[in-house]
């Protein structure tokens, strides 16, 4: 399987095969499409593995950086068109972010993971101890975080929240390993990112 995830400043590609297990993580803020589409092909040529040899994909879908979301997006769609056999795992952000508390943080009651969304708003979403969804990603003002008791977890680039995780390339192989073993796949036609909002432009 092959993975990405462009979502957030540090963007991630996730590669394993029956050969091989890799990972490239990229400070390019999700803005540079060449240069993930270069690490790519070096991954590729590296391990002298075509993407025809990858399996399926995975995709983390938002919310997040409307840029690197796209970009993320029309790599696999791109990858999809010239494979059309290939499926795709979708991962929402948030839901991977949750992974991470599980292994880092080993929580005993349910938990909030947040991210910013750009004029003082927030993306939230609440899971059980399991990582279990049970408040689906949604948009909060500032006051609305400090809301409620439970642990509530932001990204470490982030930095807003006292607990804070960084998304590792072995939590987002994992679970797109494991959402792909529950039949969670999909057509690279039916890919929708979740935006929650609207761009910056758009809104303007």
């Amino acid at each position: 399987m092959l993975v990405i995830s462009s979502a957030t400043k540090t963007a991630i590609i996730a590669l394993q095969t029956q050969q091989v297990t890799q990972f490239c993580e990229i400070e390019a803020d999700c803005k540079q499409s060449e240069k993930m589409m270069q690490e790519i092909d070096q991954i590729l040529t590296k391990n002298d593995i075509s993407l025809e040899d990858v399996g399926n994909f995975g995709l983390v879908i938002g919310p997040g950086s409307f840029t690197g979301l796209r970009i993320g997006a029309a790599l696999i769609k791109g990858f999809c068109a010239g494979l059309p056999k290939k499926k795709v795992v979708p991962i929402p952000t948030l839901d991977l972010m949750a992974a991470q508390v599980i292994k880092d943080y080993h929580p005993k009651s349910k938990f909030t993971c947040y991210m910013k969304a750009q004029s003082g708003l927030f993306y939230g979403a609440t899971y059980d101890k399991t990582a279990n969804k049970i408040v689906d990603e949604h948009l909060l003002s500032a006051a609305d975080v400090l809301k409620g008791s439970e642990r509530k977890f932001c990204l470490a680039e982030e930095g807003f929240l006292p607990y804070i995780i960084s998304i590792q390339p072995q939590t987002l192989l994992e679970v797109a390993n494991k959402a792909e073993k529950e039949g969670n796949l999909i057509a690279a036609k039916d890919i929708v990112i979740k935006y929650i909002r609207r761009s910056a432009a758009e809104e303007n």
